[in-house]
Order: structure tokens, then sequence, then C-alpha cells
């Protein structure tokens, strides 16, 4: 049974080798992957069907979620997301940077020395697009800080899920309007907004190609899973 913390081996220069391949000693050690994307790219969906699909194959999964995954983590989030919140750009970095220490430390770095496979929806990607991109903080500023808070682990494995964004944020924000909107922050901002975070999230594709994969999230969740397990090393397919 996957265990969930939804409230309660780097890759760097492995330009030459089929990350499928690359990444198969980690899995000893665990096994760190990490989904990421614009709002509404249906990120949730596509882990939870990968952890149920990992669990029919014998793994242990866990199941996390940034900000969150802690009770420290989750009480940031509630600030983070908040709409009758704004926080400032670095306010905002400082608190997800927190979070993320409390939620590495606590959750992933356990679960991964326990040879479990942790996933994770956001993680550092998002900061560096969301705060270091978009926001203008810097990408080298917000690496910097993700270094510190993360004790510099890296996903073994990225994958952005990728849709128009004014798909996105039309799923995001019918989705919304089922629930008490206190997470609608970040789906409330202007139309730019959300297509300047799809072009960074491709860009670090660009950058990252030895660890980071680009899915199609086009089309119904059927339609969307089969091209993430290609992504995926064999021995979790």
């Amino acid at each position: 049974m996957a265990r969930f913390f939804f409230g309660s081996s780097s890759l760097r220069g492995c330009d030459d080798c089929d990350v499928r391949t690359a990444i198969l000693p980690a899995m000893e050690h665990g096994f760190f992957i990490s989904f990421e994307g614009g709002e509404g790219t249906g990120k949730t969906t596509q882990i939870r069907r990968l952890a149920a699909h990992l669990e029919s194959l014998g793994r242990t999964v866990v199941l996390t979620r940034e900000p969150g995954g802690t009770p420290v983590a989750e009480a940031a989030r509630a600030v983070l997301l908040d709409p009758a919140l704004e926080p400032l750009g670095l306010s905002e970095l400082f608190l997800l940077e927190a979070a993320r220490h409390d939620h590495v430390e606590r959750v992933i770095v356990p679960a991964l020395d326990r040879g479990e496979v942790v996933l994770c929806d956001r993680y550092a990607d998002s900061s560096t697009v969301y705060q270091g991109m978009v926001r203008g903080i810097g990408v080298e500023r917000v690496e910097e800080l993700n270094d510190l808070a993360t004790g510099g682990r890296d996903p073994d494995l990225t994958l952005i899920l990728d849709l128009d964004p004014e798909a996105g944020v039309t799923r995001a924000r019918s989705r919304n309007a089922t629930g008490d909107g206190s997470e609608s922050r970040l789906d409330d901002e202007p139309a730019e907004f959300h297509r300047r975070v799809r072009d960074g999230f491709l860009h670090l594709a660009v950058l990252h190609p030895d660890r980071i994969r680009v899915v199609d999230a086009s089309g119904d969740p059927d339609t969307v899973f089969p091209r993430l397990l290609a992504e995926l090393p064999e021995e979790f397919r």
C-alpha cells in the first residue's frame, strides 16, 4: 500500500547515456520521481495512477507533494496558496524553501534510505520556474536556495506534464469551482503568467535532458498514462 504524505542520486553530467539505464543503480537505494508542470496538467491524477501501478509490481511507494508532506510544510502550503494572501516574491520563496527542507529531511530522504519509491507532486524545479524565472528573483539565486534546502538531493527522474496553458487553467478553475477555493491563488494568475510557466519548464527540460522528460498531457487520463509509463525505467513499466 502506498504511504501518503499529503498532510501528515542526482544525474548531473550524463549527457551521453539513456536515462533508463543510467538511473538503474540508484534503485537499490530508493528511487525519486518528481512531477512538474503548470496548473491543471493532471499531475495529481497521474501520480496516483503511477503509485497504484508500482504497487502492483511489488514496490513500496511514498506519495507526497510540495509544498506539503509534513505538518510544518502543510502549514506553509496553507499560506502560500491562500487566495486571500499575496506574499511578496522573496517571502513566497523563503516559505517554500523552509517547507522543502522539512519535507526532504523528514519524508523524502528517510524513504529513499529505506529503498522505497518516492513520487512527489512538485519539487525544486517549480521554485526555479515560478520564483526564479516568472517572479523574476533569478534562477541562480533560487537554485542556490534549492540546494541549501534539499542538501543537493535531486530527483532521479522528473516528468513534466505539458499542456496548453489555457486548457490547463480551465481544468484547474473547474476543479476549484467544486471545492472550497482555498488553494486557488496560482490558478487566478493572468494568462501571460501561465504561458511563462510553461515556457520555463520546457526550458529546464532542454537544460537537463539527463533527468527531465516531457510528457504530452493532452487528452484524458487513460491516454496520458501510457505516455508517462514509456518514460520510466524498464523495471517500472
